[in-house]
């Protein structure tokens, strides 16, 4: 019997996150979803910052966001103003855009992160039908 990697058992776990939000009604599905926006978004600009091979103290100098702030952006230990990923984005060569729910074809230049589990595409969060990232960069 083979054992499961960990990015199946944290797939696994974010199934089983949204199962229960699911029963408990729509008050933690919204939060689960906020949590899925924010996290998704802060992915996105790691995965930017680290695709233009620069540190958290070069992002540091270039934005004079200190770094102790961009680590606790990446960590999840702040709320960033726009005014703030903004220039953390623009910094990386990106931009930050809002994308119609049911557009079927993403914006220019917008980046639309899924996890992937078993070799195949699957939407990470399905508490609402056709959610979409609310915005990339």
């Amino acid at each position: 019997m083979s054992r499961p990697t960990p990015s199946n058992d944290f797939a696994d776990l974010l199934e089983e996150l949204e199962r229960e939000a699911r029963e408990e009604g729509p008050t933690a599905v919204a939060e689960m979803e906020a949590l899925h926006d924010y996290y998704g978004l802060v992915g996105e600009l790691i995965r930017l910052r680290r695709h233009r091979q620069m540190t958290q103290k070069q992002l540091e100098v270039a934005t004079g966001i200190p770094q102790s702030e961009i680590s606790r952006i990446e960590s999840g230990h702040a709320n960033p103003t726009l005014a703030t990923l903004r220039k953390l984005v623009r910094a990386l060569g990106g931009e930050i855009r809002i994308i119609e729910k049911d557009s079927a074809v993403p914006a220019a230049g917008t980046v639309r992160a899924s996890t992937r589990r078993a070799g195949r595409q699957q939407a990470p969060f399905q508490g609402r039908a056709n959610h979409p990232r609310a915005a990339g960069i």
